[in-house]
């Protein structure tokens, strides 16, 4: 039976599995401390976690919690990086996913996949669509992602029309993105729910204006 403090072996910083609300120390290394385990319970929204198997526990001061337990609690994913021992919740951005690289279009309308600009900056992992009414690129999910996250605008040059960039997921409307003239780009979500087959309809309302979809990723 353990008593309420104990005495244990703290590996490395304690970031692979640890959060604390104190100071943060740049150390590496083992460490021997005096760690005080007291029934911590830990709530998000009115909601006991279940931290049975890595309980919080006291040290110096700091109360010390589970990060993957508070992470998906929150709705968050976690991610442990060995290389730099960095501990990322939620987005990772050295572990990006590119729609236009695990599934290419496989059937397109008028696209270009060569970088574009809007708003002066140039966009890439994307395209950009131009016609006199609707195009349209399909893509098969294969029921692997959860959400796709792009930039929509104008591109240089065609920026003064209405536009209307609209995403279905087997066969249902998703999301309908206006983009009015003269509007800077702006960063659209899209929940794909692991559908099975994305469409992307562009519309330039009759006119044969330029679209540009970049920096398109999934997880």
């Amino acid at each position: 039976m353990f008593n309420d403090k104990i005495k244990g072996l703290l590996v490395g910083l304690l970031a692979g599995s640890m959060l604390t609300g104190g100071l943060v120390f740049a150390r590496s290394g083992n460490q021997w401390i005096d760690a005080s385990y007291d029934n911590i319970k830990l709530y998000v929204n009115g909601s006991k976690v279940d931290t049975s198997s890595n309980e919080p526990f006291i040290y110096n001061g700091s109360t010390y919690l589970p990060v993957r337990a508070v992470a998906e609690a929150l709705g968050q994913n976690v991610d442990w990086d060995r290389n730099t021992k960095s501990v990322y919740i939620g987005s990772n951005p050295n572990n990006v996913t590119y729609l236009m690289d695990v599934c290419p279009p496989y059937e397109t309308g008028a696209i270009s996949e060569d970088g574009f600009y809007m708003a002066g900056k140039k966009y890439t992992h994307g395209f950009s669509a131009w016609w006199f009414e609707d195009d349209v690129a399909f893509f098969n999910l294969n029921g692997k992602y959860s959400e796709l996250n792009c930039v929509i605008g104008h591109v240089d040059g065609w920026g003064d029309r209405d536009k209307t960039v609209t995403f279905y997921v087997d066969g249902k409307e998703i999301k309908e993105v206006d983009i009015k003239a003269g509007e800077m780009p702006q960063t659209v979500y899209v929940p794909l729910n692991y559908g099975l087959q994305l469409k992307i309809r562009t519309n330039v309302n009759g006119q044969n204006y330029e679209v540009g979809i970049g920096e398109i990723t999934v997880k």
